[in-house]
Parts: C-alpha cells; sequence; structure tokens
C-alpha cells in the first residue's frame, strides 16, 4: 500500500513538472512577444442618472495604470451592448451617427491605441496616462499639425506611422527606420536632409550599422515613402530622392535542404530535449511550408478536417489568403508528441533563439554540405556551410522548392504557402537544380 502511494504521488509530481515545464514556456512566450501588456475598453459614462447623449469613454489599463479618454462619441445607455463593447446593431445616436459608422470609430481608436503600443515596444517606452493621452491626442489630430510644420522630423514621421494603413509588422519596421534615421543624426530636419545626406545615412547603414545591401535599401525606401507623404501634406517641399537612386534588392537563389535530409532530421535521435523540439518545430513547418510569423500563431483550432488553415499574415491587409495545407503523416506524427495548455499547436520559441538552435540542431544531425551564397554586403559568391545560414526561411523554402521540382502547379504550391499571385518570392524557388540539368543533358547524348 505505501508503495503504490509513494508511485502515485511520484506520478503526480511529475505530471505537475510536466504542466510547470509547458506553462512556464507559454508564460515566457508570450512575455517574449508582448513588450507591455494592455487592454482597451469603452463604456458609456453615467453621470448624476442621465442615461441620454452621454459621453463614450475608452479606457485603456497597462502597468497597473488606467488612462481614460472622450472619444468625442455620444449615444444613449440603452443603445449601448456591454458585452460586445461597442453600440447596439440597427442605432442612431442623438446626433445622427449609425451604428455602422459609430463602431468604425471605435475600431479606430483602437487601431490607434495598438499602434501607440507597438511604437512603445519598439522604442522600448514604458507611458505614463499623460504620455498617452498626449500622444492619442496628437494621434487623433486633436493636437493639430498644421501648425505642425512647426513639428519636429521625427514627431511628424511618428504621426505617419499612427495615420498610414498598413500592418501592424509594416508600421514597426517604419519604427525602425525613424530610429536608425535619430541614430544617424538627432538633429535631423526636412532641410537638411540632402542628397549627401542620403549617401552618408546608407554608408552608416552598411559599415555602422552591419546591416545587408538589401535591408539597408529597404530601410532608404521607407524613408522615401515617409518624404511622399510629408510633400502630399505639406509638411515640406524638399524632395532629395528626386536625385538620388535607390539600387535594386539582389537575390540569390534560395538554399534549402532535400527532402532526404528533412528526413534525416525528422528520424534523427536526439537526446537534447530542448534540441529534439527545435527539430519537431522546424520540421513540421519545413511540411506546412508557411513563414515564422504565421507559425508562432498557430494553435489547435487551426487544424479544421485534417488540414492546417491559417491566413496568411502578409496578405490579411490587402486581399485576404487563406492558406490550407493537409496534415501529412510525418506532420501528424509530430503533433501527437505534444499536449500544451493554451491551445498552442507545439512548444514555439522567440523566432531568433529557434534561428541560433536550428543551425545548432543541422550541426548536431551532421548537415553539413557546402553550399554557395552571395555575400550580403559585396554580392560576390562565397562558399559556407549549409548549417551556417540555416534558419527559419529555410524551411519554407524546403516545402516550395520540393513541391515544385516534383512537378507541382504554382497555383497549387501558393494555395497552400499563402504567396500572392505573381509574387517575386515565390519565382525565387524556381531555381534550377543539377539534377536538372543532368536530365536535360541526357536528351541529347
Amino acid at each position: 500500500m505505501y508503495i503504490n502511494h509513494l508511485k502515485l504521488l511520484q506520478l503526480t509530481f511529475s505530471s505537475v513538472q510536466f504542466l510547470w515545464f509547458n506553462c512556464n514556456l507559454y508564460v515566457n512566450l508570450n512575455l517574449t512577444y508582448n513588450f507591455m501588456n494592455y487592454s482597451i475598453k469603452y463604456y458609456p459614462e453615467k453621470r448624476n442618472g442621465i442615461v441620454e447623449n452621454v459621453p463614450v469613454m475608452l479606457s485603456v489599463t497597462f502597468k497597473h495604470q488606467r488612462m481614460f479618454y472622450y472619444t468625442g462619441l455620444r449615444c444613449n445607455i440603452a443603445q449601448w451592448d456591454p458585452d460586445k463593447n461597442k453600440l447596439k446593431i440597427n442605432q442612431v445616436t442623438p446626433d445622427g451617427a449609425t451604428s455602422q459608422r459609430f463602431n468604425a470609430d471605435l475600431n479606430n481608436f483602437t487601431k490607434i491605441v495598438n499602434d501607440l503600443f507597438l511604437r512603445y515596444e519598439v522604442e522600448k517606452i514604458v507611458p505614463d496616462p499623460a504620455k498617452l493621452r498626449n500622444d492619442l491626442k496628437f494621434a487623433t489630430g486633436k493636437t493639430k499639425v498644421v501648425e505642425d510644420v512647426k513639428a519636429g522630423f521625427f514627431d511628424l514621421f511618428d504621426k505617419y506611422i499612427v495615420d498610414a494603413d498598413l500592418s501592424p509588422g509594416r508600421k514597426k519596421h517604419l519604427h525602425t527606420t525613424s530610429n536608425k534615421v535619430r541614430a544617424f543624426k538627432k538633429d535631423t530636419t526636412f532641410d537638411n536632409l540632402d542628397v549627401q545626406y542620403l549617401t552618408d545615412f546608407q554608408n552608416f547603414l552598411l559599415d555602422t550599422c552591419k546591416i545587408s545591401k538589401n535591408t539597408a535599401i529597404s530601410e532608404l525606401r521607407r524613408l522615401r515613402a515617409f518624404f511622399g507623404h510629408a510633400i502630399k501634406h505639406g509638411w515640406t517641399t524638399n524632395y532629395p530622392f528626386k536625385s538620388f537612386t535607390i539600387e535594386a534588392e539582389s537575390f540569390g537563389d534560395p538554399v534549402y535542404i532535400t527532402i532526404e535530409e528533412r528526413d534525416i532530421l525528422f528520424t534523427a535521435k536526439i537526446r537534447n530535449a530542448s534540441l529534439a523540439r527545435v527539430r519537431d518545430i522546424f520540421v513540421f513547418q519545413c511540411l506546412i511550408g508557411c513563414r515564422v510569423g504565421d507559425l508562432i500563431k498557430l494553435e489547435k483550432s487551426n487544424i479544421i478536417d485534417g488540414c492546417i488553415e491559417y491566413i496568411a499574415a502578409k496578405t490579411k491587409d490587402d486581399r485576404p489568403r487563406i492558406a490550407r495545407v493537409p496534415l501529412t503523416s510525418k506532420a501528424q506524427e509530430i503533433l501527437s508528441r505534444y499536449d500544451l495548455p493554451g491551445g498552442a499547436l507545439l512548444p514555439f520559441i522567440a523566432p531568433q533563439k529557434y534561428n541560433e538552435r536550428i543551425k545548432e540542431l543541422f550541426r548536431y544531425c551532421g548537415i553539413t554540405r557546402t553550399v554557395t551564397i552571395p555575400d550580403k554586403k559585396t554580392r560576390e559568391n562565397k562558399q559556407v556551410s549549409i548549417a551556417d545560414i540555416a534558419a527559419s526561411h529555410m524551411a519554407r523554402a524546403v516545402f516550395c522548392g520540393s513541391l515544385f521540382h516534383k512537378g507541382v502547379k504554382d497555383s497549387i504550391i501558393g494555395s497552400m504557402s499563402g504567396h500572392v499571385d505573381g509574387s517575386k518570392a515565390f519565382v525565387r524557388y524556381r531555381n534550377i537544380e543539377k539534377s536538372d540539368q543532368q536530365n536535360a543533358m541526357k536528351l541529347i547524348e
């Protein structure tokens, strides 16, 4: 009896350890991707029993603080749906706004708040309620920017980012560009930004920031987009890009492992538990072909009728495209190894750490053959170990490239990978393999 009780306690303790590990992993993941948790709520403010034509307030809670902000909208208490946190359908407010227009205005406030917190995350700023309120006033136009031409270069850059109809990911890139310009010359103005400035800034990106030429080109293009917006809104008449040429990006053929090498990873006996989890995530990504940004968001609810279904992040703000990928037996076997709390599909880790561990995984499994790639800065060819360049994007190349060389139509591959029609990135997967050349030569032997 005593031994049975002891075994039960041991099993219980092991289960608790397992749950603690996975819960802790899940919590840490959330912290990795959420610099600052916050919540947004709207409510009609009741004062002295008044229930008609009352102001609708915005409440933002963050870091044990709360900020209240008057939205400028008003409604009757009876018109409000507290469960859905918006105006009920088929309502007309006292000032004549329809439910559709009213709720669209609320959504716009939510978008602005999300953009501001994205900016805070990039700049590692923890605001207080006063700062958030002032930033909201600026973003919603309550602090006018036509005196606004008096506003600083970076203030207007921030306003552009908030106002731009772009995805959160692209706005995050714009914040990065703004920060790099600030690091290069903190006293930058529209007037002192000329062709020489752009030349020096490009050199700063390449030599000081140590980024690739393609990345520097992307930074310059985002700066050019801001200038186009500034001219359109009358903030400046200076357009230095008229005399400055931004080079075209240059990409080599994608380098990726073969199906046979993928299966070496799949069947490898890996004693290190954390590295085995990275193996499972990477091989699973090879089997569904999604971007890492989409991968880390996948949950059990994305499995529908034996397929993984999701809206590819890069298409959701333009023409939403549902990617649907049937799960192979290997993919199903990997998923069967995990039953995580909160609905997570796999024990994902931060993308940067994931990329580091993939390189370690390749070396552990002996996948180290030499490949030729263009140097990121000089664009000259160089030879490296495939393990040195292994990263999450390679899994996507394995999926698309392998299917292409098996003769699968572009449209079918795109329906699973989430590539939009005519994607330049997709065309790059059509690199010519040595076997293709050898088979062609056999035709004229």
